[in-house]
């Protein structure tokens, strides 16, 4: 059984790699499952489940948080607004001026990330920010699995443990494989993937799937009929709930019904308590 969940990942790798983000210009709809992008996932990036995915290695992180503190490090906080707003899928793009505007919305966030978590070469300016993006990804270790991120928000990343570990113990989950940073972009409609920025980080991709994504996730039994966004998962509630208090935003509520797809859309300056709530 195990050798055919790696086969099947690996196949997913690479098929999911040929995918983008939206539709080309010229080819918009207000239709949801239409315009919403193939989101991509290369192979290099995903964590394939191993044999000690059933049982993981505790995270050897020591910069990692005790599990069992009572008072988490991080201040609680909501995504920002305009960083959502900058998503095509979350917009209805039906005519050039709301295509201009989403355009706007898009340069405003690639700017914002670019001055917050490094340069990415030819999206933006490197004068906004001259430390190299890729210079910043570190692995760190999410419920004993590595994970690649970007050091910034890797205390918010162990923060979020802390606190399911805490506060969810009466849902328990694993995850057993993760998605986190990316060298290359997978998006052509002028955005920039928060996986290659490395604040994004998918849980157990074969678990939880995009249901508006390319197959096989379009075909997952999770995706048909109808369902709440939580039904379409095997992940609990309970953890979409966590991480959104820390400033992560969950794309199952998106268009694209991305269920294994967190990313963090707060103030990199206002994670720790150290810093201004």
């Amino acid at each position: 059984m195990l050798s055919q969940v790696w086969h099947f990942s690996l196949i997913l790798g690479v098929s999911a790699a040929m995918a983008c983000r939206q539709l080309p210009s010229g080819h918009q709809s207000n239709d949801a499952g239409s315009r919403s992008t193939q989101r991509s996932m290369t192979s290099e990036a995903m964590t394939i489940p191993s044999a000690e995915a059933a049982n993981p290695p505790a995270a050897d992180d020591a910069s990692a948080p005790d599990a069992s503190a009572e008072a988490s490090v991080c201040n609680e906080q909501a995504a920002q607004e305009f960083l959502v707003n900058a998503h095509f899928n979350g917009r209805s793009i039906s005519t050039a001026a709301a295509r201009d505007e989403w355009k706007t919305a898009v340069a405003r966030s690639i700017r914002y990330r670019t001055e917050q978590y490094g340069y990415f070469s030819g999206f933006g300016s490197q004068s906004w920010n001259p430390r190299l993006l890729r210079k910043q990804l570190h692995t760190t270790h999410f419920f004993g699995l590595p994970v690649r991120l970007h050091e910034k928000v890797i205390p918010a990343l162990h923060c979020v443990e802390q606190a399911l570990r805490q506060q969810c113990a009466e849902f328990p989950y694993q995850p057993h494989g993760l998605s986190g940073a990316r060298d290359s972009n997978t998006y052509f409609d002028g955005d920039v993937s928060n996986h290659v920025y490395g604040i994004a980080i998918d849980i157990d991709p074969l678990a939880n799937p995009c249901c508006n994504c390319i197959e096989p996730w379009r075909s997952s039994p999770r995706c048909q009929g109808k369902k709440t966004d939580f039904e379409r998962m095997v992940m609990p509630a309970c953890w979409v709930t966590i991480f959104e208090r820390f400033g992560f935003y969950w794309l199952g509520h998106d268009t694209l019904k991305d269920t294994m797809h967190f990313e963090f859309l707060g103030d990199p300056d206002k994670i720790r308590r150290s810093q201004a709530p």
